[in-house]
């Protein structure tokens, strides 16, 4: 079986063990995208924990969910906004004003969009969630 978005696949299964009420979950493959996502979505409180488990292969990550997740999923295609276009972005992909946020691959780093637009950057829109 081939792999062709790790981000995709990492979504899928946050998503699928939230409606199933899983408290824990396994990510594999590693990534470094995948690790950055998983420190945003915790500082922004939409999971619990996370670790790094190196298992001689490519990896894995442990991740405890809170059950905060209503729905997760990656942007296709990739497009490039700038930084005035984030908040026309937010409305196509968020269900309400100040309510989830969208990650962005800025030149600064992997960023939500409440601090993109803080430091007033544009980039590509990478995943969603609320």
């Amino acid at each position: 079986m081939t792999l062709l978005d790790p981000l995709a696949d990492a979504c899928s299964i946050i998503k699928n063990a939230e409606t199933v009420c899983k408290s824990t979950v396994l990510i594999h493959p590693r990534s470094k995208l995948i690790g950055t996502v998983l420190r945003i979505l915790q500082a922004n409180g939409y999971i619990a924990e996370y670790e790094s488990i190196n298992d001689g292969r490519q990896g894995k990550f442990k991740v405890e969910l809170l059950g905060r997740i209503n729905k997760i999923g990656v942007i296709k295609p990739r497009k490039a906004i700038k930084a005035k276009h984030i908040e026309a972005e937010e409305k196509n992909y968020l269900p309400a004003v100040d309510f989830g946020m969208i990650l962005l691959s800025t030149s600064k780093g992997v960023m939500s969009h409440i601090e993109a637009k803080k430091q007033h950057v544009g980039g590509r829109l990478l995943a969603y969630v609320y």
